[in-house]
């Protein structure tokens, strides 16, 4: 959407840098410089959806903005200390001033919803939901609501209240605000309404807390005569399912979705006029631009806030991880070390030149979290939501409801997820070290690499499932995954036509001088003793499919041909080498 008058983006340009200010009042008021971001406020007024639901990765000013646009609803416009005088907002004619302190406004962050058990998050909710209790009955016609109300209001504030009971509470205070304000009915905004979820499928109690959202919510949003209108943000859509089943037909704005695009981080513009506040040099900004640069908000190209901001606050330091270093990314880890083969190639093709370093997926966009490690879709879709990845192109899938979209790592920032993600599949808990084993194995030290990874096998695959019905495939995938580590020596393959038939994976090395590899990978499906003939056919299969000459008219000279068998956590390896002279 664009503006309908220029302004100046930057606010106070040789102000403070506003690191961890969420508070829009203090932001205005504290000799803060900031990005004006107030036409938020305008999109959300000219919406027509009775509930906005706003999904962006954490960091992104979901709680700021959320925070300015309440503060706009609360503060009557010509007040002596107009917080938003002379931003963006204030010029876009008097039908967005007539909205100032027109309703009453029921705010809550559920951002701090984070507890690593059931009842310190339900102890952590009964906290929130009290202390937003208290405030709202204050001056208000309590006497007026129901008996069965008035009983759960005192029982919410006395932090008494039981799960069921507190379900109740935003419903009951909405029909309070309409009763105190003469039948005007309240704006609702609910920031980081997805934290206690994301928190609850981490740590076990996911039943809990979604039995205790879908009332939280539904009873507040659904068809309520006491609601006149609710937004709110988080990081995921979750699935309709699970907590928005009452709910009809909720405006969700994701970040593929074009309305909102420009009103979360920075624009290139914004970032370019922030920098030059600053007088940063051109190879400055050009570094900024690598690391903090790149995601795809609908049309927009954006840049990440969090992390600009903080570059910005720290004038003498590099390029550092500042967004990342927010979040420990142990869900991310978790989900990825777990992941199937085709999500372990779709990872090889995001760090590989020869596709251009992006994967091409079908995404879920809204996230059913109990099933996300069931459904690669699932994983993509949260990959993209949570800011790990972004869309470089998205079209529709035409049988279902999904996406399929291009997808890229944003910028230098995120990139070290993943070499933090591959150090820690090649580091094993007995010392043997993945690293060490590939170095022997491109060093042609060949007895070392097989003995070595054969323990590494069992030390490292205890953390995965290789009983399933497809365990080559999990092999497949853990190899990939090690093999990573090799990506700025070797070109990766996976499942390329080669000779007369299609090998699992090769390496081409960019230096023709070192050898290539080819790999080959079997299930062995009897006793022990043949794991060893298993992996001697697989070695066979490479020759007589001639899988090498793929390598061989790439120009490299000395080909290692491996056939890899498995049975459960048993490995047994057969190599040659062929001539590629």
């Amino acid at each position: 959407m664009q503006d309908t008058q220029a302004f100046n983006p930057i606010v106070n340009p040789q102000g403070k840098m506003p690191v961890g200010i969420s508070n829009f009042a203090q932001l205005v008021q504290g000799d803060y410089c900031f990005v004006d971001k107030s036409l938020f406020i305008k999109e959300i007024l000219d919406a027509g959806d009775g509930v906005s639901l706003i999904t962006r990765p954490r960091r992104f000013g979901k709680t700021i903005n959320l925070n300015m646009l309440c503060c706009f609803l609360q503060q009557p416009a010509g007040e002596k200390e107009d917080l938003f005088d002379g931003l963006a907002i204030s010029q876009q004619g008097t039908q967005y001033q007539r909205e100032r302190g027109k309703r009453p406004v029921l705010f809550i962050s559920l951002r701090t919803v984070k507890e690593s058990n059931w009842d310190s998050a339900y102890i952590r909710m009964q906290s929130l939901l009290s202390k937003l209790a208290e405030e709202k009955s204050r001056d208000a016609p309590v006497n007026k609501l129901a008996e069965t109300q008035q009983m759960t209001l005192q029982r919410v504030i006395r932090k008494q209240a039981t799960p069921t009971e507190s379900k109740e509470i935003l419903a009951i205070l909405t029909e309070l605000l309409t009763l105190k304000h003469n039948g005007v009915t309240p704006w609702v905004c609910i920031d980081e309404y997805d934290a206690p979820m994301q928190s609850a499928y981490q740590y076990g109690y996911y039943k809990e807390m979604r039995n205790l959202m879908k009332g939280l919510l539904g009873d507040c949003l659904k068809d309520s005569p006491f609601l006149h209108r609710a937004v709110l943000t988080g990081i995921l859509r979750v699935a309709k399912e699970d907590i928005f089943s009452d709910l009809n037909n909720p405006g969700i704005f994701g970040v593929l979705n074009h309305r909102f695009s420009s009103r979360f981080g920075f624009t290139k513009a914004q970032t370019q006029a922030l920098l030059a506040s600053r007088g940063l040099t051109e190879s400055l900004q050009h570094e900024v631009r690598c690391w903090y640069d790149g995601y795809c908000f609908g049309h927009e190209t954006i840049y990440n806030p969090w992390s600009v901001i903080n570059y910005l606050a720290n004038p003498d330091d590099q390029v550092q991880l500042y967004w990342v270093n927010t979040s420990t990314n142990h869900l991310v880890h978790k989900l990825l070390t777990r992941a199937d083969a085709t999500v372990k190639q779709g990872l090889h093709e995001l760090l590989s030149e020869a596709a251009h370093y992006s994967t091409t997926q079908t995404v879920r966009e809204h996230v059913p979290l109990r099933e996300v490690e069931n459904d690669s879709k699932n994983l993509w879709g949260l990959l993209l939501a949570s800011g790990y990845l972004t869309a470089v192109q998205a079209k529709e899938d035409s049988n279902s409801d999904n996406k399929i979209v291009q997808l890229r790592i944003p910028n230098n920032e995120v990139r070290r997820v993943y070499s933090s993600l591959i150090e820690h599949w090649l580091q094993g808990a007995q010392g043997i070290n993945g690293a060490s084993l590939l170095d022997a194995l491109v060093s042609g030290q060949l007895q070392e690499f097989i003995e070595g990874f054969q323990e590494f096998v069992l030390e490292s695959a205890s953390f995965f499932d290789t009983g399933g019905k497809q365990p080559e495939r999990f092999y497949h995938a853990f190899v990939l995954g090690m093999l990573q580590h090799l990506r700025d020596r070797y070109i990766i393959d996976s499942e390329q036509i080669s000779g007369m038939g299609r090998y699992d994976l090769a390496l081409e090395p960019k230096d023709k001088t070192a050898p290539g590899f080819v790999f080959e990978f079997k299930r062995a499906l009897q006793a022990d003793d043949s794991l060893q003939a298993s992996a001697a056919k697989a070695l066979q299969q490479i020759q007589d499919k001639q899988y090498h000459v793929s390598l061989m008219k790439r120009g490299a000279q000395t080909i290692i041909a491996l056939g890899f068998a498995f049975q459960g956590k048993k490995v047994a390896i057969a190599h040659t080498t062929l001539d590629g002279a």
